[in-house]
């Protein structure tokens, strides 16, 4: 199998209480072709320092104040448009870890549902281990989103890789191309709702998003407000 480069980005806002664990669990990836960026969004703690002092081999994206999440992975996007020779971008919350696996297991499903689609790992709430997103519904009734397998069980609970409604901007895999096309994250979404928008765009142009079971990272959700989608 082919590991084509992965570039993952972490957007940090004075995540010193989680920014080093995310980091440090990346480092322990079995991924064999993966570049980190960190895009500070104006930090005033010392979650960049700390991170400098411990790891090398990181990019970073300097913003001189908190333009939230869309604007933020934006202004990133068109810094490394020209710059980075990356075929995936890893969209990854900073209050989230991975598992040795879980970059190599989203490539894999690459190679199974299509190269140019949006992929997500299962993502499990850090503080009970129970199931925050295996997979995403959009009700056609009222439009609402909802996540599957909420609060379930993760040990007793199965849900196999598929084609889903859309893919959390908490851990989101996209081809570079595919995000270039879509103008990445619409601007208009100020707090919640920009990755579904994205992803009903990549809809749009005959693009669909895949959830990938075998593929899992841990969401400290409570430390960024509930995290980006709770319900």
């Amino acid at each position: 199998m082919k590991y084509p480069k992965v570039n993952i980005l972490v957007l940090n806002w004075n995540g010193e209480s989680v920014l080093f664990d995310c980091i440090q669990s990346i480092y322990q990836s079995s991924y064999p072709n993966y570049q980190v960026t960190i895009i500070d969004n104006g930090s005033s703690d010392d979650s960049i320092q700390n991170i400098k002092n411990s790891f090398k081999k990181i990019n970073y994206i300097y913003i001189n104040n908190n333009l939230g999440y869309a604007k933020g992975y934006n202004y990133a996007f068109n810094c490394l448009l020209d710059s980075d020779d990356s075929e995936y971008y890893f969209l990854l919350n900073n209050d989230t870890t991975i598992e040795c696996n879980t970059i190599i297991k989203l490539i894999e499903a690459t190679y199974l549902f299509g190269e140019n689609y949006i992929y997500s790992p299962k993502i499990l709430n850090d503080n009970n281990r129970k199931i925050w997103y295996a997979g995403g519904k959009i009700s056609k009734i009222t439009g609402s989103p909802k996540h599957i397998g909420l609060n379930s069980i993760n040990d007793i609970t199965e849900i196999k890789s598929s084609f889903t409604d859309f893919v959390t901007g908490c851990a989101m895999l996209i081809p570079k191309k595919v995000l270039h096309d879509l103008n990445g994250f619409n601007e208009n979404y100020t707090f919640y709702y920009e990755d579904i928008d994205i992803c009903l765009r990549a809809k749009n142009l005959g693009l669909k998003c895949v959830y990938v079971s075998d593929s899992t990272i841990n969401h400290k959700i409570s430390s960024s407000m509930g995290g980006r989608f709770t319900l």
